[in-house]
Formats: C-alpha cells, structure tokens, sequence
C-alpha cells in the first residue's frame, strides 16, 4: 500500500483484506454550549475535524471509510434505536463530550457496555471530562490550525493503534470483565452449531458403545447420556441391555424415556412392554405392547410378547378370555412368520389350554406334534437355543421324555450362563399351565413334569 505505513505490525492488513468499509459513528450535542465550547459551529466542527479525520483514516488504512453523525442521520423512527445500534456495531466510537451533554453521555455509556474497543473521547475543554469519564484519556480540540492538526493526529493514531490490537480494552466498564457480545443472529448460529458438534460426538459415542458388550456397554451408553441426556437411541439401547441383565426397574425407566423422546419407535415400545411384563407389571405391558404392535404392525416378536402378557394375566385372574386374547396375538404373529417356531409353539399351547371337547382336543395334539418336525429342522446341529426348548415340548407331546430332556438341557446350555436362569423362570408359568390340563394323557404330563423339574433346578 502506498503511502501506508501501520504502526503496530502488519496486521492492519486483515482490515484492508475485508470488503465491509470501516464504520465510523460519532455522538456529538446538536449545538455546542457550555462556557468552555469556544467553537460553536457544528458544521465547520463536522467538516473541518470529523471530516478531515474519515480521508486521513482512508489514507493512512487503505480501506473505505463511512463515517456517520446521529444529528445527520435522515431517517424517521426513534433516534435511540439507530443510536444504540451504532453503540453495538460500529467499528469505532467517537463521543464528543463538549459542554458535558447528558445525552452524549448516555449513548457513551452503552458503548462501553457493548464493545471493548474502539471507543475515542474529544472534547474542547478538560473539564468537559465528568464522572467516571474524567480518568480517561482524551483528544482536545479547538479551531486554532495548530490545535486543530494535532487533534486529527492524534485521534487518528488513537483509532488506528485500537484497531491495530482488536483484544485491547479501552473502556472502564468492560476492562478485566470477561465479557462477549453477541448478536442474537450469532447466539443462534454458534447454538446450531454447537448443537451439531454434540450430536456428531454422540454418534461417534454411541457407535462406540453398541461395538461393547455387557458392563462396558453399559457403562458406555451412561456416559454418553451425561453429555446428552435426550438420545432416545442410547436410552433404548441402554435399556435393552438392562433388560437382558435382569435389572428391570432401570430397563423400564430408560425404555420409557426413549419412547417418550422417539415416541413413533416401534422397537422402543416393544422392549419397554417386555421389560415391564418381565417385572410383572402385565397391563403396563399389554398397552405398551399394543403401542408396538400399532405402530408396526408387520412386527412377529411384539405381537408374541402381547400374548404372552395376556397369557400372564389371564394366570394371575383366572381370565378365559385373556387366554383368547392370547391366542389371537400368537396367531397373527404366525400369520406374518409362518415358519416362527416360538409363535407357533404358543399358540399350540394355547389350543390345548382352550380346547373343548374331544375334536378340539384331537385337534390341539395334532397341531403341536405336527411341530415337531419344525423344531427338528430348526436345530439339528444348529445354535437355537429357544427353538431347543421348543423342540423339548414337542417331543413331550410325543412322550418322548429322554429327547425332550435333552432338547431342554441342550437349549439352556447354549445360552450365556447369566441368562439360564431367568430362561428357566419364563418357561416354567407355562408348563405348569399345560401339566394341569385334565384331558392330557400321562405319557405327555408326566414328561412335562420331568420338563418342569428340570428347569427348577436352574433357578
């Protein structure tokens, strides 16, 4: 730049890179009074300093000035909206407080509020300078050509060293506060923002936990939640993984959160209906199932876990009619997986509990032996550890006791150890119920009864 020569280093050069020219505004009295205002007309004062001080800023800068007097501004609307704007927003503020007017103080006092620089002080007279302004430093001026000049210079050089050190603090209301202002346009982009970043570190949490297992997972997934609290998905996952450990309260109290936060999630519904039909909480559960089963209603396993909660309730009261809503839930979980074995079986089981009649009873024997080649095709050699203890009862209902014992003991032994246990509590409510049907024959109860035995030594 010709004739350019900053001060302080070079890094005036990223305001000469910008295109936005420099925003000069100045808050100075309509007329100059006070017996120190020697030099009265605001015109020649405008002209002949503020002017002269917008060209040797374009010259000594580089870059375009625009330099504005609130007195000049031809607009309508409130003149105090514009004015504290321009305390907010201009790159630098000259306040002249000549003959100490209270309004030109009041406009110098929100620019200290709002910006930390460039604030310059010019008056014509010392005592001019009241309050907590009298400590400041400050550009006299007066119409003399020697005054005048060295008036120019030195607010000039007072601007440009501000601008030259953009963390300075010039103001007495700002200094050693650890203030920023920002517009709300920025707050709001800066909370997008910050928004987007916390999602994108969550995601890469949670991937993270879903690659663990067990304790680490768990563990995990809290983490991830201290940091944000509203992931539905680590809240379900969170309280699947709780359920499979058996603690139901706190499964039940994340999947209830998850469905609240993703209330349309089919799976989420899901898992919260099995959870509190775990914990026996059985209406709680059907309605939670029904939400699952409305939302997806293509879902084989949700309808399976709503039959199995009205199966529950209809042990606990006694309920004919919850064994037929049972029934109808394992049925159309059939209808949508024809070859689901766990369905299937259930509703075999349900057949024999509301057969009435020797022809239902006929029919009920067959439908569940009929079964048994299924379950035979779906383990043989094979990890399947539920379609085992499938296989196991449809080989009691072929009094087949050695087979279903080992079909029995082979589906428990192929799942984790920690999870035996309650495998064997879930299966025994129904065994019970079949074992006390009258019109089975001994062959069949006697081998549920072995069934029976055996799983209780698991518990």
């Amino acid at each position: 730049m010709d004739g350019v020569t900053p001060e302080r280093g070079l890094t005036l050069e990223s305001f000469v890179e910008k295109s936005e020219p420099l925003r000069v505004f100045v808050a100075m009295p309509g007329a100059m009074v006070g017996k120190h205002a020697h030099w009265t007309d605001t015109q020649e004062i405008k002209d002949d300093l503020y002017g002269d001080v917008k060209v040797m800023l374009e010259q000594r800068l580089g870059r375009r000035v625009e330099m504005q007097i609130e007195k000049d501004r031809q607009m309508s609307g409130s003149i105090h909206h514009s004015m504290y704007g321009e305390a907010l927003n201009a790159h630098v503020y000259i306040a002249d407080l000549t003959g100490a007017n209270a309004n030109v103080y009041l406009e110098l006092g929100a620019r200290w509020a709002l910006r930390d620089n460039v604030t310059i002080l010019t008056c014509q007279h010392p005592t001019d300078l009241r309050f907590n302004a009298d400590t400041y430093r400050f550009a006299q001026y007066g119409k003399g050509p020697k005054e005048l000049r060295s008036a120019k210079e030195l607010i000039v050089s007072m601007i440009v060293n501000g601008l030259d050190d953009p963390d300075y603090v010039d103001n007495p209301v700002r200094l050693g506060r650890d203030l920023v202002v920002f517009s709300r346009a920025e707050r709001e982009k800066l909370r997008q923002e910050i928004s987007r970043l916390e999602h994108a570190r969550g995601d890469d949490l949670f991937r993270e936990a879903m690659s663990a297992e067990g304790d680490d997972r768990i563990a995990k997934l809290r983490y991830l939640l201290t940091i944000n609290e509203a992931r539905a998905d680590a809240h379900g996952e969170l309280g699947r993984t709780l359920l499979a450990k058996r603690q139901f309260d706190e499964a039940i109290h994340h999947l209830d959160r998850a469905t609240r936060l993703q209330h349309d999630f089919a799976e989420w519904w899901r898992a919260l209906g099995v959870a509190q039909s775990r914990k026996g909480d059985y209406t709680a559960a059907v309605n939670a199932l029904s939400e699952a089963v409305r939302l997806n209603p293509a879902d084989a396993d949700a309808y399976s876990s709503l039959g199995g909660a009205h199966r529950r309730i209809a042990r606990e009261s006694g309920d004919r009619a919850e064994l037929v809503k049972a029934r109808e839930c394992y049925r159309k979980a059939g209808d949508i997986k024809d070859d689901d074995l766990y369905s299937l079986a259930n509703l075999a089981r349900l057949d024999v509990l509301l057969a009435d009649g020797q022809e239902e009873q006929t029919k009920a024997l067959h439908s569940f032996r009929k079964l048994h080649t299924l379950a035979t095709w779906q383990t043989e050699d094979k990890h399947a550890p539920w379609a085992w203890l499938d296989r196991a009862e449809t080989s009691a209902f072929r009094g087949e006791v050695d087979a279903a014992l080992h079909a029995l003991r082979t589906g428990l032994e192929q799942l984790p150890e920690s999870e035996r246990a309650g495998t064997a509590e879930v299966a025994v409510g129904p065994l019970q119920d079949t074992v006390a049907v009258a019109w089975l024959n001994s062959s069949i109860t006697d081998t549920l009864q072995a069934m029976l035995d055996e799983y209780k030594t698991y518990l």
